[in-house]
């Protein structure tokens, strides 16, 4: 353990996070913020909606902290089952008690829903255990809760509940738990200098491959792999000081170059529009298996309208013949799912729309529809440019439907990418 750095162990509680109905991503989360701020998380755990189970990872919880912060989510809703408050409370050794500023928020927010009186169970979202401070919330209903554990018997060290609705706790932690922490006595935080890269098209252990003789070659830096459909974020953290971390970010971002499109928060989508509006180019699309996905990614960033023109979603084969000139004996020849076929789509859809480039996607999504030929997960992409000059490829994804889907629009604004970085380039 780092003596310099104050200890922070997270703690999530719900029983839909033992049975599997949904994934923990606030534990992620919150250890990325706080580690930013200078603490060093120690421990995630995660128990049911138990008391005797709250009670035992709460003091398992202060114990590893030493002195640190415990953050704990979930649990804080007006149900029965939501039993956090409760538990916190007698663990504490501390009643719980109504408190009147927070009852009466509630009551104002639900008579601007329309509702003439406050429903009996949100009664319980006013209900804190005695001492602790109360966090507005201003993205739901559940309060968050600040409770120092000096002088409870508990150990040193401060304690804060969150609800676990995710963007309530990140506005909590944003906007309350935040600042707090950087003005509570005793904790000297010293934040950690810190960045984060994004790349795709390349993965984990080839990245790995690359960065850690360099991880090596530069004292103090910690880099962190985040894989997903998406591609690999990662995170470099700097032990000794902001030259360490921008002597490796030098070397890692000229290596990095092929795959990196941008930093915390940013997508392959707007970085691929932002390409494409620099060269003055425009681009349509023309989707079978992924039926739109690829325009949504698109649109989903303000400004599209400058690039993106259109796109046509060609399920059915009369679709690809009939609008995008698909020829009918390249379907019957190579199938719907082919090179050539999805090269004819983005030469279609691109004269079709004047746009740049066209590109395509069309492939087998599952579960069924496969073959030994084309088993799912097969997908064909193909981009033309004006001067007919493109490239048309085949690509096997695992996952099922929905991955299969998402990776394949990965897939293709890569190559619409790969594109614009050889224009740049000349």
């Amino acid at each position: 353990m780092d003596p310099a750095r104050p200890g922070a162990v997270l703690l999530t509680i719900g029983d839909e996070l033992l049975l599997g109905d949904r994934v923990d991503t606030n534990g992620g989360w919150l250890a990325a913020f706080l580690t930013t701020l200078g603490f060093r998380v120690h421990m995630i755990l995660s128990v049911g909606d138990d008391i005797p189970a709250i009670h035992g990872a709460l003091s398992r919880a202060v114990e590893v902290a030493a002195g640190g912060i415990v953050v704990v989510t979930g649990g804080l809703g007006p149900t029965t089952d939501d039993v956090t408050r409760g538990a916190v409370a007698t663990w504490m050794g501390v009643p719980l008690e109504e408190d009147p500023a927070i009852l009466e928020t509630l009551e104002a927010r639900f008579q601007q829903r329309g509702f003439a009186t406050l429903p009996l169970p949100n009664r319980r979202l006013a209900q804190v255990p005695a001492g602790a401070e109360v966090l507005p919330n201003s993205a739901g209903t559940a309060p968050g809760l600040a409770l120092p554990l000096s002088g409870k018997g508990r150990g040193e060290g401060w304690l804060f509940l969150l609800p676990g609705v995710p963007v309530e706790m990140r506005a909590l932690m944003e906007q309350e738990v935040g600042p707090r922490l950087t003005r509570l006595p005793g904790l000297r935080l010293a934040p950690l200098p810190s960045a984060v890269i994004r790349t795709s098209g390349i993965p984990e252990s080839a990245l790995a491959e690359i960065l850690e003789p360099l991880a090596e070659g530069t004292p103090g830096i910690l880099v962190q792999y985040r894989p997903s459909w998406e591609g690999v974020e990662l995170r470099i953290t700097a032990t000794d000081g902001h030259d360490a971390l921008e002597s490796f970010l030098a070397r890692a971002s000229h290596v990095l170059e092929p795959w990196q499109y941008g930093g915390a928060g940013s997508s392959l989508a707007g970085a691929v529009l932002a390409r494409l509006e620099a060269l003055g180019w425009t681009v349509a699309v023309a989707e079978s298996c992924t039926g739109g996905l690829l325009g949504a990614r698109l649109t989903a960033v303000p400004g599209s309208s400058a690039v993106f023109l259109g796109g046509v979603v060609a399920y059915a084969n009369d679709v690809k013949t009939g609008w995008l000139g698909v020829e009918e004996t390249a379907l019957a020849a190579h199938g719907a799912v082919s090179e050539i076929v999805a090269r004819q789509m983005a030469e279609g859809v691109r004269a079709r729309m004047g746009a740049t480039l066209g590109v395509s996607i069309t492939g087998v999504a599952g579960p069924g529809g496969g073959s030994p030929h084309r088993p799912v997960g097969t997908v064909c992409f193909g981009l033309v440019d004006a001067d007919q000059g493109g490239v048309a490829e085949q690509v096997h994804f695992p996952g099922g439907r929905d991955e299969i889907r998402e990776r394949a629009v990965q897939h293709a604004l890569r190559l619409i990418d790969q594109a614009a970085r050889k224009r740049t380039k000349g």
